[in-house]
Protein backbone atom coordinates (compact mmCIF):
# COMPACT_ATOMS: atom_id res chain seq x y z
CA UNK A 1 0.00 0.00 0.00
CA UNK A 2 2.70 2.48 0.81
CA UNK A 3 4.24 2.19 -2.89
CA UNK A 4 0.42 2.70 -4.21
CA UNK A 5 0.40 6.02 -1.88
CA UNK A 6 4.41 6.77 -3.07
CA UNK A 7 3.09 6.38 -6.81
CA UNK A 8 -0.05 8.34 -6.69
CA UNK A 9 2.09 11.35 -4.86
CA UNK A 10 4.84 11.12 -7.52
CA UNK A 11 2.08 11.67 -9.89
CA UNK A 12 0.49 14.51 -8.85
CA UNK A 13 3.87 16.52 -7.79
CA UNK A 14 4.60 15.50 -11.78
CA UNK A 15 1.02 16.70 -12.43
CA UNK A 16 1.64 19.77 -10.31
CA UNK A 17 4.80 20.40 -12.34
CA UNK A 18 3.74 20.38 -15.12
CA UNK A 19 0.49 22.59 -14.67
CA UNK A 20 2.51 25.67 -13.30
CA UNK A 21 3.92 27.46 -15.27
CA UNK A 22 0.29 27.09 -17.15
CA UNK A 23 -1.19 28.64 -13.99
CA UNK A 24 -2.53 32.21 -15.51
CA UNK A 25 -3.33 31.01 -18.66
CA UNK A 26 -5.90 28.02 -16.83
CA UNK A 27 -7.25 31.26 -14.42
CA UNK A 28 -7.84 33.52 -17.34
CA UNK A 29 -9.38 30.25 -18.67
CA UNK A 30 -12.11 29.54 -16.18
CA UNK A 31 -12.37 33.06 -15.41
CA UNK A 32 -13.91 33.75 -19.27
CA UNK A 33 -15.57 30.58 -18.41
CA UNK A 34 -17.54 32.06 -15.36
CA UNK A 35 -18.09 34.94 -17.45
CA UNK A 36 -19.46 33.09 -20.66
CA UNK A 37 -21.84 30.52 -18.26
CA UNK A 38 -23.27 33.82 -16.61
CA UNK A 39 -23.20 36.86 -19.07
CA UNK A 40 -26.59 36.26 -20.23
CA UNK A 41 -28.29 36.38 -17.06
CA UNK A 42 -26.00 39.70 -16.34
CA UNK A 43 -27.41 40.84 -19.79
CA UNK A 44 -30.88 40.10 -18.95
CA UNK A 45 -30.43 41.92 -15.34
CA UNK A 46 -29.12 45.08 -17.00
CA UNK A 47 -31.44 45.10 -19.81
CA UNK A 48 -34.46 44.57 -17.26
CA UNK A 49 -32.99 47.89 -15.33
CA UNK A 50 -32.30 50.32 -18.83
CA UNK A 51 -35.25 48.68 -20.85
CA UNK A 52 -37.05 51.81 -20.56
CA UNK A 53 -34.49 53.91 -21.68
CA UNK A 54 -33.57 55.32 -24.89
CA UNK A 55 -31.94 53.21 -27.90
CA UNK A 56 -28.54 55.10 -27.62
CA UNK A 57 -27.99 54.66 -23.86
CA UNK A 58 -29.32 51.02 -24.04
CA UNK A 59 -26.73 50.60 -26.75
CA UNK A 60 -24.52 52.69 -24.64
CA UNK A 61 -24.52 50.91 -21.41
CA UNK A 62 -24.51 47.70 -23.59
CA UNK A 63 -21.09 48.36 -24.95
CA UNK A 64 -19.81 49.52 -21.82
CA UNK A 65 -20.33 46.45 -19.89
CA UNK A 66 -19.60 43.78 -22.58
CA UNK A 67 -16.30 45.76 -23.81
CA UNK A 68 -15.30 47.34 -20.91
CA UNK A 69 -16.99 45.69 -18.28
CA UNK A 70 -16.49 41.76 -18.91
CA UNK A 71 -12.62 42.71 -19.86
CA UNK A 72 -12.46 44.45 -16.64
CA UNK A 73 -14.09 41.33 -14.80
CA UNK A 74 -11.14 39.17 -16.43
CA UNK A 75 -8.11 41.65 -15.91
CA UNK A 76 -9.61 42.02 -12.46
CA UNK A 77 -10.75 38.56 -11.36
CA UNK A 78 -7.53 36.59 -13.19
CA UNK A 79 -4.95 37.56 -10.72
CA UNK A 80 -7.27 36.59 -7.91
CA UNK A 81 -7.41 32.61 -9.07
CA UNK A 82 -3.87 32.53 -10.26
CA UNK A 83 -2.68 33.53 -7.17
CA UNK A 84 -5.21 31.26 -4.99
CA UNK A 85 -4.21 28.34 -7.57
CA UNK A 86 -0.76 29.24 -6.91
CA UNK A 87 -0.74 28.85 -3.03
CA UNK A 88 -1.98 25.70 -3.71
CA UNK A 89 0.20 22.66 -2.41
CA UNK A 90 1.42 20.53 -5.28
CA UNK A 91 -0.74 17.34 -4.32
CA UNK A 92 -4.16 19.83 -4.56
CA UNK A 93 -3.33 21.35 -7.41
CA UNK A 94 -4.39 19.11 -10.48
CA UNK A 95 -7.21 17.57 -8.09
CA UNK A 96 -8.36 21.40 -7.71
CA UNK A 97 -8.11 22.48 -11.07
CA UNK A 98 -9.80 18.97 -12.62
CA UNK A 99 -12.81 20.05 -9.76
CA UNK A 100 -12.94 23.16 -11.49
CA UNK A 101 -13.55 22.06 -14.41
CA UNK A 102 -15.72 19.34 -14.24
CA UNK A 103 -18.11 21.67 -12.09
CA UNK A 104 -18.21 24.12 -14.79
CA UNK A 105 -19.18 21.64 -16.98
CA UNK A 106 -21.57 20.80 -15.11
CA UNK A 107 -22.93 23.77 -14.70
CA UNK A 108 -22.82 24.61 -18.67
CA UNK A 109 -24.29 21.24 -19.22
CA UNK A 110 -27.41 22.29 -16.63
CA UNK A 111 -27.77 25.14 -18.18
CA UNK A 112 -27.75 24.21 -21.54
CA UNK A 113 -30.48 21.93 -20.75
CA UNK A 114 -32.82 24.87 -18.59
Amino acid sequence: MDKLTQWLFDGLQFAAQFLHPYLSQIAMLITVCLIALYANDLNKFIKGIVGRQHFIIRTVLFIVITAFGYGALTLWLTPFIANGLASLKNVWLAPVVSVIFIVLGVVADRKNQS
